[in-house]
């Protein structure tokens, strides 16, 4: 772009506060549509008409313009556009082939229902998700499973799909090929194995509190009545169709581009129905009359396509913070209020959950206030293990208790995605907020590891040749 070229910034009449005034309409418009417990579309519309807006206020309009397409066409924003719709699609071929009645009717038989089923779908979440690496993938593969069938078998739907979430979140924070995680270790120029090992001592707790909390508060289990006539009679073949999360799971193990798992999942799909005569080719791809149109294929391209339009628009507003200068301003002015170690672990956590809330993508705001955690951490003699734990963890909190961050908006898509019979219950993201339990306890971990201390090393420790040691009471206020 010739603007970019020629070294242009963009900037805005009014000073370079007016950078946040989309971001800010979109939150508030955000808070409004969430309180009227809106339809996905609707937030396109509070995400979109803030772009538009700003547009006036921008110096340069044609540069205003190319930030945006910048935004919208970048790598990442492609990688994970494309990533939703093969697994949207991967999730209407499972939705298709029964497998979830067959699977809720061995669950009903084996007595396995209620809080029993939402406590091991969040364990068998966070597997998957630390295998992954990814909490949105993994949503797409365990939901269109785990969410009917723990409707089916008497499990609350918002727990349900709140454990999901919470085990997406698990995976996100812990997993070793996980974005956040490989961002938070080297933008503080660790080794990724050293932070992992590290970042057990916040992740396990954090887990088992929250499987506790899914046993134990979940509910009675109650079987709907007359849910035999929604199970019908269980075909095993069906079982087959659990080859398609296998399939990407093992491929995104063997460190494969995310796009090509997703790819193999949808053609092992398909064969899998194919041979076992569970789909007909004329499924696949149909013309029901003329200028009609139809399939499997297309019935996932349709449902993924609200969450496709969201992540374009998120990284739109996310280049125009970053082209803008919006990040260095809001790095600028929390980084005057640092008075020692603990306050430095505060403003580090601070900055990053300021990132996530403007962008909605944990990974962005790693990498934005990554530069700072550095500095701040180097000053005050904070260990790289610490810094790197500090911006993932905080990173696993408000990505997923916001109702437009784009794990909830996904968490809430299953329940009409993959609704198990016509006329089941709508679960919103605020639903999904308040019944999913990782992140809340992460957070409060988090608070509780800076007030005390707990998990602090130092680098003179490591730099005098000494064992890394866990102290009880930080350094300095």
């Amino acid at each position: 772009m010739e603007n970019q070229a020629s070294g242009d910034k963009l900037s805005f009449y009014g000073g370079k506060a007016l950078v946040f005034l989309p971001i800010t309409l979109a939150l508030i418009g955000l808070i409004y549509i969430a309180s009227k417990n809106a339809n996905i579309p609707e937030y396109w519309v509070v995400f979109l008409l803030p772009l538009i807006a700003g547009i006036f206020f921008a110096k340069n309009k044609k540069l205003y313009s190319e930030v945006i397409i910048r935004g919208m066409t970048s790598e990442l924003a492609a990688i994970l556009m494309m990533a939703v719709i093969l697994a949207g699609i991967c999730g209407a071929i499972i939705n298709n082939s029964n497998v979830v009645l067959t699977l809720a009717n061995y669950l009903v038989a084996a007595d396995f229902v209620g809080g029993k089923f939402v406590a091991a779908t969040f364990l068998l979440t966070c597997v998957i998700a630390f295998s992954t690496g990814t909490s949105t993938g993994t949503i797409f593969v365990v939901g269109p499973i785990l969410y009917p069938v723990g409707y089916l078998v008497g499990a609350s739907p918002a727990m349900v799909i709140g454990a999901i979430v919470s085990g997406g979140a698990f995976g996100d924070n812990l997993s070793p090929v996980s974005d956040t995680t490989i961002a938070s270790a080297t933008t503080q120029g660790m080794d990724l194995g050293g932070v992992v090992k590290s970042r057990l001592k916040y992740s396990i707790p954090a887990a088992m509190i929250t499987l506790i909390i899914y046993f134990f508060f979940s509910g009675k289990a109650e079987v709907m009545e007359g849910v035999e006539q929604y199970m019908g009679v269980p075909e095993p073949k069906t079982l087959l169709f659990l080859l398609i999360p296998a399939v990407i799971i093992y491929f995104c193990l063997r460190q494969r581009h995310l796009v090509e798992a997703l790819s193999y999942g949808v053609i092992t799909g398909l064969a899998v129905g194919l041979v076992t005569g569970v789909i007909k080719p004329g499924d696949i791809v149909s013309v029901p009359e003329q200028f009609g149109a139809g399939g499997i294929v297309l019935e996932g391209i349709q449902g993924a396509v609200p969450t496709v339009i969201i992540v374009m628009l998120l990284f739109v507003q996310v280049n125009l913070l970053k082209e803008g200068g919006g990040i260095e301003v809001i790095m600028s002015l929390m980084s005057k209020f640092v008075k020692g170690v603990r306050s430095a672990e505060a403003t580090i956590v601070s900055i990053l959950v300021i990132l996530n809330i403007a962008t909605g993508l944990n990974t962005a705001a790693i990498l934005g206030t990554g530069e700072l955690a550095n500095r701040l951490g180097k000053k005050y003699d904070i260990d790289g293990y610490r810094r790197a734990n500090l911006l993932d963890c905080a990173g696993t909190t408000f990505n997923y208790l916001l109702p437009y961050m784009v794990p909830v908006v996904v968490g809430s898509m299953l329940s009409t995605m993959y609704p198990p019979f016509e006329g089941a219950m709508v679960v919103t993201p605020v639903d999904v907020v308040t019944h999913q339990f990782y992140p809340w306890v992460m957070l409060a971990i988090l608070i509780f590891a800076i007030i005390t201390g707990y998990g602090r090393t130092f680098i003179s420790d490591a730099s005098a040749g000494l064992k890394r040691k866990t102290t009880s009471v930080g350094k300095g206020v």
